[in-house]
């Protein structure tokens, strides 16, 4: 790995703010889910896909009558089974491109980009850091600092990027565990109306037997029994049921966006890209014509506020008249002169006019009218008028 010194090591990393967030670059690329640090919410997700596996198998499905228990133990715990495999392969699997995998050293510190050499971190379909050819799909990933094959994006929740290598191992993960929860539901559901129905139907176990007391129930058949009164299971049996619920609304919007996703044939990555397109280019098209927005307002508060007075109408009137083209802004052009249009015809209008420039004057302080955008993206503001002599009254 290139680690040259000089001007690029003088450049701080490249930061990206993801949803608020300040993003550094690692200086040693991660390899997998389980290369250091351990993200939050991955330590999250293992914890409460064991607490859930040990109610599950430990509580809940030993209170089942004996037919039904021996098909929850072979369909749970064949979807937890399944679950547990793809979770682990999706983690553990290195989705970096092909070429990255082939020469990186993953022992080497990453050299810092410096933009002032470079445009982006990928040209031409190398990258400037991993130092190696790419294919058309790889992006780079600034949490794990290398190129990524066929990047879809990258997930806190397996702490690690989610590629072309290990896509549909992900994907499994989300609908196996939508899956689990759902068994879940249905068994904490027929539980539930049975407590209320005829508890005796969830006493079948042979372990019962030696419990006189109906209030005493047992946890952990068969292989290790413990004792405990109704409140505390129903007190278990609701908190899970709590987390399950909430966990499968999250899942199942997971599961479906990306099941839309494969049938538009799109990424995660892809899909963002295009919502902030549409998104920019609905902000172009609303500050196209800034003038014309702020005379309608205008309109808008003579229906409000000046509506009711004649003074009102006569601003409307002469904003209708003068509309096109607009007397009240400067425009700025590119090389950053202003150049401000004289309202000839306002100079010579009679005191109808000259009265509704004066009105104008509550609505044009303390903000300007109009701002235009300059080429390179920084945006201008300015006055659209001087302000008209008072003595012209």
């Amino acid at each position: 790995m290139d680690t040259r010194s000089g001007s690029q090591c003088s450049v701080a990393p490249e930061a990206v703010l993801n949803n608020g967030d300040l993003v550094l670059p690692p200086r040693i690329s991660r390899v997998n889910g389980w290369s250091l640090p351990l993200h939050y919410f991955q330590v999250v997700t293992w914890a409460v896909f064991l607490g859930l596996s040990s109610a599950t198998f430990g509580i809940f499905i030993p209170l089942l009558p004996r037919v039904w228990k021996y098909i929850a133990y072979v369909v749970t715990g064949g979807i937890f089974f399944f679950h547990l495999v793809v979770h682990l392969i999706a983690s553990c699997i290195d989705p970096a491109d092909f070429n990255v995998r082939l020469m990186k050293n993953y022992s080497q510190p990453m050299p810092i980009f410096d933009r002032s050499k470079h445009a982006h971190v990928i040209q031409n379909q190398f990258c400037h850091l991993c130092k190696v050819t790419v294919n058309k799909k790889t992006k780079h990933c600034i949490s794990c600092n290398k190129c990524v094959s066929g990047f879809d994006h990258h997930c806190k929740w397996i702490n690690n990027c989610v590629g072309s290598r290990n896509y549909w191992f992900f994907f499994s993960t989300v609908a196996s565990a939508t899956a689990g929860m759902l068994c879940l539901i249905t068994i904490l559901l027929y539980i539930l109306v049975q407590y209320f129905v005829d508890p005796g139907v969830l006493r079948t176990d042979p372990n019962y037997e030696d419990v006189k007391n109906t209030n005493t129930w047992l946890l952990f058949l068969p292989l290790f029994p413990v004792q405990v009164q109704t409140l505390i299971v129903v007190i278990i049996g609701m908190a899970v049921l709590l987390l399950d619920l909430l966990g499968l609304v999250q899942l199942g919007q997971l599961l479906i966006f990306h099941i839309y996703l494969k049938a538009k044939k799109m990424t995660t990555f892809e899909y963002l890209i295009k919502t902030r397109k549409e998104e920019s280019s609905k902000h172009q098209v609303a500050r196209k014509d800034p003038c014309a927005q702020i005379e309608d307002g205008f309109l808008q508060q003579g229906d409000g506020a000046l509506g009711s007075s004649a003074q009102g109408a006569k601003v409307k009137s002469f904003l209708l008249i003068y509309k096109s083209p607009c007397h009240f802004c400067t425009s700025v052009n590119p090389d950053g002169d202003s150049s401000a249009k004289e309202a000839d015809g306002v100079r010579s209008l009679s005191s109808l006019g000259v009265k509704a420039r004066d009105s104008l004057q509550i609505y044009r302080r303390p903000s300007p009218f109009c701002s235009t955008v300059h080429p390179e993206g920084d945006s201008t503001a300015q006055e659209a008028d001087d302000e008209p002599s008072r003595s012209s009254l």
